[in-house]
């Protein structure tokens, strides 16, 4: 019997080293807390799809988030948030989410961006 016969597909998560850092690193303590410990679950887990809700692909905002996925952190209704692209691992062939942001959904600073805006530049960068 396949080990993963009557359990829901975890689709894995790719963490970018990087942007992860420097996310964490404009965190507040207790969002470091959460960030990291949300890294850790799904990198050993993978993550529960039941979990994860659509990105607008064409914000008000300006930002465009098309293939993108976010979840909030704490679950499920946390002022964080991560942000994913949906992606395809061209060597395995499945799904994988690709990290774009850690950050506030809605900072209190209007100088802060939100996890969106640092997920559309960094997807849209270059």
């Amino acid at each position: 019997m396949p080990a993963s016969r009557g359990r829901k597909a975890r689709p894995r998560v790719h963490f970018d080293e990087i942007s992860f850092t420097e996310d964490v690193s404009h965190a507040t303590a207790a969002g470091r807390r959460v960030a990291i410990d949300a890294r850790r679950d799904l990198e050993r887990d993978g993550v529960d799809v039941a979990m994860l809700l659509s990105c607008q692909p064409h914000g008000r905002d300006g930002t465009r988030l098309p293939r993108c996925v976010k979840l909030y952190l704490p679950a499920p209704a946390g002022g964080w948030r991560m942000v994913f692209e949906i992606t395809r691992d061209p060597a395995r062939g499945d799904l994988v989410l690709a990290y774009l942001a850690f950050g506030l959904g809605h900072p209190e600073k209007p100088w802060q961006p939100t996890a969106y805006r640092v997920a559309h530049e960094r997807l849209h960068a270059g």
